[in-house]
């Protein structure tokens, strides 16, 4: 048996399925593509796969990954050009790498994401929006509310917030790059952070937010 990471894209063309779908959709492509993946024991086997980090519905990203186990050893490239041909167009095979035998699984690696947040106004900001970042990050706290399991509550999320930057500024039209915490003990999702801006910004005002995953990272800032 053997191990094998895949990276894969998530496009516009699927980027409202949910992540139970994708799971179905990769099990019917694995199947159909011939490809040796080790199933679970009991009543109702299922392939043996390990996502990284799931992707919010309506999210596009160029960097997921998965962990499988296979039955018989196969060459990455063989795997990356048969699944590409079994899968619906807007998810594709972009790596394929051999993991060790002592390899962590996926999900326990991930601790960094970055973000390409497109965001637009309501109306045009009277002020400079670089500036007023620039300002929010250099406090200890940035408040927000948020939803936990049981009630709402108020958190600090700066820690997570590593870096977040204007790439673009035109109008009513704003760029975010972000690199937030991601991950088993850590997850802050982007809408948050432009929550925390609309809070904390004067005339901050979304109309609409586009997010784009670019890269999944490990703790020492690499990617995977």
């Amino acid at each position: 048996m053997s191990r094998v990471r895949l990276k894969y894209t998530r496009e516009e063309p699927v980027k409202y399925i949910s992540h139970l779908d994708l799971l179905r959709t990769f099990n019917r492509a694995i199947k159909r593509a011939g490809i040796p993946i080790v199933y679970s024991q009991g009543f109702n086997p299922h392939p043996i796969i390990s996502f990284g980090l799931p992707l919010p519905v309506g999210v596009t990203s160029e960097s997921e990954y998965m962990d499988i186990e296979l039955e018989a050893d196969m060459d990455p490239q063989n795997i990356i050009e048969q699944l590409n041909e079994a899968l619906p167009g807007g998810i594709r095979i972009t790596k394929a790498v051999k993991l060790g035998d002592r390899a962590d699984k996926i999900a326990s690696v991930i601790a960094l994401a970055d973000y390409r947040v497109m965001v637009d106004l309501k109306k045009r900001m009277n002020v400079s929006f670089s500036e007023q970042i620039n300002k929010l990050l250099e406090s200890d706290e940035i408040l927000i509310e948020k939803q936990g399991k049981k009630d709402v509550k108020l958190v600090n999320i700066r820690k997570d917030i590593h870096h977040l930057r204007v790439e673009q500024e035109n109008g009513d039209h704003i760029v975010l790059g972000m690199r937030l915490s991601a991950g088993s003990s850590s997850n802050l999702k982007p809408e948050l952070v432009v929550q925390a801006l609309e809070k904390y910004i004067p005339d901050f005002e979304v109309d609409f937010v586009k997010i784009h995953r670019m890269r999944l990272l490990l703790e020492n800032g690499l990617e995977i």
